[in-house]
């Protein structure tokens, strides 16, 4: 019994399609992983009125917004006022500065690494070094231990903190 996968880029997205041969079944969940960012990590030159947003390969909880933060400065810097907002189908994450952002100041798009899709299984961060982002270990939180960033979704079942995206302003 064999199995064939076979993997496409479309429109930025990755999608994957499992072709089960010889009576044997497809699996039965397909992971959820980061497919974009705006801005993507490293990027210069965003504007003061920039609105983040993260996409989804599929549906995520709606109650995730609560492990995404926008911090000033640095990952332990001042967390930036913002709203969120959810697509219709829960895939993309749309998160809007009360005030405009800063120019000329770095920021830091901090994900949660217990984020969970609809389904309640773990999402994948395979994606986002390819998208600027860098995974935050517990040495990177440093003096936020005990803050609002350490609690349950912060931390991922491998003991990381999830990712990060540095962007800076124009």
């Amino acid at each position: 019994m064999s199995r064939f996968l076979l993997a496409f880029a479309a429109s930025g997205a990755v999608a994957t399609l499992a072709v089960a041969c010889s009576g044997s079944t497809a699996p039965s969940s397909i992971s959820t992983s980061v497919v974009g960012v705006v801005p993507r990590g490293g990027a210069t030159s965003v504007p003061t009125s920039a609105v983040v947003t993260v996409t989804f390969s599929h549906a995520m909880m709606p109650s995730m917004q609560q492990y995404m933060a926008v911090h000033r400065d640095s990952l332990r810097g001042p967390l930036v006022s913002m709203t969120m907002s959810w697509s219709p189908d829960s895939t993309i994450l749309t998160m809007m500065p009360l005030a405009p952002l800063a120019p000329g100041t770095t920021y830091v798009l901090h994900m949660g690494g217990g984020m969970m899709d609809a389904h309640a299984d773990s999402i994948s961060y395979a994606q986002c070094p390819s998208l600027g982002g860098v995974p935050v270990t517990s040495s990177m939180m440093g003096g936020m231990m005990g803050g609002s960033e350490m609690g349950p979704g912060w931390m991922g079942g491998n003991g990381d903190y999830g990712m990060e995206f540095v962007f800076h302003t124009t």
